[in-house]
């Protein structure tokens, strides 16, 4: 199953898909941690701009 998924500063506005959803119960340690980071850092950005946005 193809997603599109938002790429941040897309200059081209090329679309971008990934095959399938992440399964983090199959990850490896250092792959989860970098999942977690990852999201860790949307969120902060996120939140972020909601402050700005006030």
């Amino acid at each position: 199953m193809l997603e599109e998924i938002e790429v941040k500063d897309n200059s081209l506005g090329i679309k971008v898909y990934v095959n399938g959803i992440p399964d983090i119960n199959k990850m490896p340690e250092q792959e989860f941690g970098l999942f977690v980071s990852s999201l860790e850092l949307r969120m902060s950005e996120y939140f972020e701009k909601l402050k700005e946005s006030k």
